[in-house]
């Protein structure tokens, strides 16, 4: 993309802290940063908030509690955002789920208090958390080069491809919240991507949203049998003999929602690098032939669902792994199991392990807290960029739990709070206090032990 720095690119913006990418962890960047005095733009390629829980309908947001579900430990800004879905008919407070029911999709294990929420609420709350903060928004583009100084030690902003044509961002300091590391990609920053040696990623797949299913005869369905009966493996065993089940995953996954809607977590596209166009848009078109034939297999196949309704489909596929920054630290798999509690913590949380591949995948519950370390938002190679989000610097197994949004939330408020105390005192995204960092995230809210 160099050839692009021999044109006289406009500069649309000047900030300390540029945000690019709108999903959960871009959102709170982004407004944690603004709330510590800081000028901030939030880039973002969709024309609304939310990523993954918005344009791509995934839902609820999984569990931020103890495994117990007696405490909530993922709060911050995570918690304010719930708090205010709430209030505006949007969403179920996470600690008023406490039962094994539709809600959970009736998993009995580490899908406990989830909160379900209604996408389109959460754009607007979104989006209002941060016009109040003063965070400059900027829609419509895609992150294509970037400028460093010239010692190539730090980034001094970011090309974007806009409507008009290439524009430039100039900031202090950068956040990289696509999910697929694409500024720290772009930056010359060491990458890890999908299993080491194979480079096999976890399944994608296209959510959707339908209404019309029988609540009381599915409840009745699981006093009867338990988990195992709603996950439908009778039913669906049956229709794949008959040539009426085409999808890989063999098990149902309906989760209800806080407005009458179920969220259909049912399609499965597996052998696929949602870094490339080609294949994001076979997730696309696979992934709504699996939802046609889903909807004909509920209306046939199942009771309780005869006169299921397909109400929404996502209009951006599900991705659950790409690309992560390969940091001077990688968090191992080891510290879930051990409930490790870094020095530098900045999150704790309890998310069971969920890797996607195969037709089922390999879900393993968590017992205890954990944390994240602040170094796994730090890259190599540029001073003044982190991340926050899937692309953090972890192994697949550990990204296999910290994925989901909650955690990415958190993860978010971290690299926003750091990369505004780094502009602040002119110290590197690694250099700054770690307890400083701290002190201001349980000021805002978070729970650090």
């Amino acid at each position: 993309m160099r050839f692009l720095m021999d044109r006289d690119i406009p500069v649309s913006a000047d900030v300390d802290v540029l945000v690019v990418g709108g999903g959960p962890a871009g959102i709170a960047a982004a407004v944690s940063a603004a709330r510590q005095g800081r000028s901030v733009l939030l880039a973002e390629r969709e024309f609304c908030l939310g990523g993954t829980a918005t344009g791509s309908l995934v839902g609820p947001f999984m569990t931020c509690t103890d495994p117990q579900g007696k405490q909530q430990i993922i709060r911050g800004f995570f918690l304010e955002l719930v708090e205010r879905l709430v209030k505006a008919g949007g969403a179920e407070d996470p600690m008023s789920i406490t039962k094994c029911d539709g809600h959970s999709s009736w998993h009995e294990k580490g899908h406990n208090n989830v909160t379900p929420f209604n996408a389109d609420v959460l754009k607007c709350v979104a989006e209002e958390m941060c016009l109040e903060a003063d965070v400059q928004l900027l829609y419509g583009v895609q992150a294509m080069d970037v400028q460093k100084s010239s010692d190539g030690a730090r980034l001094t902003g970011v090309v974007f491809l806009a409507k008009e044509g290439p524009v430039f961002v100039r900031a202090k300091a950068v956040v990289d919240c696509t999910g697929d590391g694409d500024v720290a990609t772009i930056a010359g920053c060491p990458m890890m991507c999908g299993e080491e040696g194979t480079g096999e990623m976890q399944a994608a797949g296209l959510f959707f949203r339908i209404e019309g299913i029988d609540e009381e005869l599915f409840q009745k369905r699981f006093e009867k049998g338990g988990t195992d009966a709603m996950r439908f493996t009778d039913i669906i065993t049956r229709a794949a003999e008959n040539g009426e089940y085409p999808i890989p995953r063999r098990r149902m996954g309906l989760y209800k929602s806080c407005d009458g809607t179920w969220c259909a977590n049912i399609t499965r596209i597996p052998d696929v690098d949602a870094t490339k166009s080609a294949d994001l848009t076979r997730i696309a078109v696979e992934g709504r032939k699996q939802m046609v034939a889903y909807m004909k297999f509920l209306h046939k196949y199942v009771p309780g669902a005869e006169h299921a309704r397909l109400v929404s489909s996502a209009a951006m596929p599900g991705v659950r792994e790409t690309r992560r920054i390969q940091g001077a630290f990688v968090m191992q798999e080891q510290s879930i199991v051990d409930g490790e509690m870094f020095p530098d913590r900045i999150l704790i949380l309890s998310n069971s392990r969920d890797t996607h591949v195969g037709l089922t995948g390999v879900y393993i519950p968590q017992d205890r807290n954990y944390s994240l370390p602040y170094r796994m938002l730090v890259p190599q190679g540029v001073d003044n960029l982190l991340a926050a989000g899937r692309n953090v610097s972890c192994d697949r197994h550990t990204l296999a739990a910290i994925r989901v949004m909650p955690p990415c939330f958190g993860m978010g408020q971290a690299a926003g709070i750091a990369a505004a105390l780094a502009v602040e005192t002119g110290a590197t995204c690694a250099g700054i206090e770690v307890v400083e960092l701290q002190k201001r995230l349980v000021q805002q809210g978070a729970f650090l032990g």
